[in-house]
């Protein structure tokens, strides 16, 4: 398998929904990449409401490229595949934020960190818990509600090439 963002896209949308763009999940993410209320805020397809994590999207929808509800999202794989690809650019900004972007090709723990395998992470459980795992030298490994440790994250969406994050040196 090739090692592009395209299939690292791929990758990323089979683990966290087996490629159903149409999936919501228990705790009402939605779609392919199982997108929260907050990143879609972030993002721009949802407004702000009184908790952005509840993932009730009760602030109503922007409308941005024709998306007005739920299941004009989830009717959208084009968009989907859109959103996802900039909100890989947005999880990036963040791990910057945080100053881990750094330990990027470094080893924490026993896990190789990638580029790709720590936006995964920041995907999962965001670039706070991504910190967290890094600072704790991989001693601390936070989990999602299903129970995936964000390493395991990292080492199954690892080696993918990042067009806008630092290459291996």
């Amino acid at each position: 398998m090739s090692n592009t963002f395209a299939a690292f896209l791929i990758a990323l949308r089979m683990a966290e929904s087996g490629g159903d763009y149409q999936a919501v999940n228990s705790l009402n993410f939605l779609g392919a990449y199982q997108f929260g209320e907050a990143a879609l805020i972030d993002l721009g397809y949802v407004r702000r409401d009184q908790d952005v994590y509840d993932n009730d999207y009760s602030g109503g929808w922007t409308g941005k490229n024709g998306v007005r509800s739920i299941e004009g999202f989830l009717a959208n794989e084009e968009e989907q595949d859109r959103a996802a690809q900039q909100w890989m650019r947005v999880m990036w900004s963040y791990i910057e934020y945080r100053e881990i972007d750094g330990y990027a090709w470094k080893q924490v723990g026993e896990t190789q960190l990638t580029t790709s395998g720590m936006l995964a992470a920041a995907h999962l459980l965001g670039a706070g818990a991504l910190k967290e795992y890094i600072d704790s030298g991989g001693r601390s490994d936070p989990r999602d509600p299903y129970g995936m440790p964000l390493s395991q994250y990292i080492a199954k969406l690892g080696g993918y090439d990042v067009p806008f994050a630092p290459p291996e040196t």
